[in-house]
């Protein structure tokens, strides 16, 4: 009898260290299991902006129109950057290239190409990019904020050539040179944005555009 439960509590043992081990193996090397299964989890892919995004994200907004009151939508960088891209004729001026969207905390970052033509003939900006090529990238940092029933406004806190800060007063020029529509009661600094059709608001939250659905 003795033999015996000698013999169970050696097998126990046994299986202890064993389990032990592979919880170990687990929590420390989360890889390693799926590599003994041939299980491994795939790479995530970056979502990149494209057409067939652009159309897939204005299927799911189509969608969202006919939601409850007070529903929401999510939008990310590539998900903006493919409609602003590739599904909004006419709202990119000539002159602008390759633009995109990005959202980080709170703020919105907006970037293109954008040929130094279409940029206002200020002689302190000819200072400033006197020396770039024709072509370069300005990135417009800013705000959302609340404007009236139809629409909201991006209130522009920085804007940058090249990585080149650009003087604040020179903002509300440049802007209208990017295509700024003057309305009564919008700030110089700010750019008018439309909400859709259904939309009763707009706003940023972490790095997602929110979208909130008309009561």
């Amino acid at each position: 009898m003795l033999g015996g439960l000698r013999g169970c509590l050696g097998k126990l043992l046994v299986l202890g260290v064993v389990a032990s081990v592979g919880l170990w193996a687990w929590w420390s090397y989360p890889d390693l299991i799926g590599r003994l299964r041939g299980m491994r989890e795939p790479e995530a892919v970056e979502v990149v902006p494209s057409p067939e995004l652009a159309d897939a994200t204005l299927d799911r907004f189509q969608a969202f129109q006919q939601s409850e009151a007070g529903s929401e939508m999510r939008l990310g960088d590539a998900e903006l950057s493919s409609l602003v891209r590739y599904s909004l004729p006419g709202m990119v001026p000539p002159g602008i290239d390759e633009p995109t969207v990005r959202v980080r905390d709170g703020q919105i970052n907006l970037g293109a190409r954008v040929a130094l033509a279409v940029l206002p003939d200020v002689p302190a900006l000819r200072e400033v990019l006197g020396l770039l090529p024709d072509t370069v990238p300005v990135e417009i940092r800013g705000t959302l904020a609340p404007f009236d029933s139809e629409h909201a406004a991006l209130h522009v806190d920085r804007i940058e050539a090249s990585k080149i800060p650009l003087p604040p007063r020179y903002t509300p020029e440049i802007l209208n040179a990017l295509g700024r529509t003057p309305v009564p009661g919008l700030p110089e600094n700010a750019l008018l944005v439309p909400l859709p059709r259904g939309l009763s608001a707009a706003y940023v939250l972490q790095d997602s555009l929110v979208l909130v659905a008309k009561r």
